[in-house]
């Protein structure tokens, strides 16, 4: 969502999800075991247990999203496609006569958005990629890098805190040397008992914090714990991106052609 949960990461509306939540095949094969007794479990293997929980091999899901601002809120309601880490779609169902119909395409690196009132397909110039996507507190950026935690970063736990009344780890991610990445340092806290990340602080390269995750309203998917809300709070003040998940799939079969610039361009 990180961001990767943004490209991931995208979520909202403040609604308990449907039964349509529950579903969910088996664990994948090799998925480490939570660590709940540990005190110093193995932290390479926690990450990617969590990371894992998070992501899924594809996913579709639908929900809603709502932009809190000083001066102004908005209320959308997004179905989005999922495959890997490269591939997305997202379409607006619900909000403004200017966004209803409005989709995003990412294929790896690249971004492009169906304008429905242009009935055209703009691809976004590099420029761009530090924009708001849709006046939210994600970013063009957050739905191209979707960084691994496991394979960009080296992790360490830091010790054992309390959060929310629960024990929780504190896990400390720096970017390995060779790693394309934004952030100077991620914190994670991660409920012990579940393995579910719980909040996520992401700091600049001067170690200034920038942005923090928080997951809430966890709810069982098939064999995950899942926080179904997640909220975005960017160091700026009164400013927040709150997101639910009314509906979700993991691990099932999307077609490849949901991703092709032909589907975005007929706008559906």
């Amino acid at each position: 969502m990180t961001p990767r949960a943004a490209a991931v990461c995208l979520a909202i509306a403040m609604g308990a999800p449907s039964a349509a939540l529950a579903k969910d095949p088996a664990p994948p094969p090799g998925l480490p075991a939570c660590p709940s007794g540990a005190e110093k479990p193995d932290v390479a293997a926690l990450v990617k247990r969590t990371q894992q929980l998070m992501d899924g091999s594809s996913s579709v899901s639908t929900m809603a999203m709502e932009i809190q601002t000083p001066q102004w809120s908005r209320k959308l309601k997004v179905k989005v496609w999922s495959k890997g880490r490269d591939y997305a779609l997202v379409s607006i169902l619900e909000g403004g006569p200017r966004e209803v119909g409005m989709m995003t395409l990412k294929r790896e690196k690249q971004l492009w958005n169906y304008l429905p009132q242009a009935g055209r397909v703009m691809k976004l110039p590099s420029g761009m990629m530090g924009d708001s996507w849709l006046g939210s507190d994600l970013t063009n950026d957050d739905l191209v890098k979707g960084s691994s935690l496991t394979d960009d970063f080296t992790s360490e736990v830091k010790g054992v805190t309390p959060a929310g009344g629960k024990p929780a780890w504190q896990v400390l991610l720096t970017p390995k040397p060779d790693a394309v990445v934004v952030w100077g340092k991620i914190e994670m806290v991660i409920d012990r008992a579940s393995c579910v990340p719980l909040a996520e602080h992401f700091f600049d390269e001067q170690g200034h914090l920038a942005r923090t995750l928080e997951f809430g309203e966890v709810k069982k998917v098939g064999w995950r714990e899942f926080p179904s809300t997640v909220t975005v709070v960017p160091a700026e003040a009164g400013r927040k991106t709150v997101l639910h998940y009314d509906e979700i799939s993991f691990d099932i079969d999307v077609p490849d052609d949901t991703f092709s610039l032909h589907r975005l361009q007929r706008g559906k």
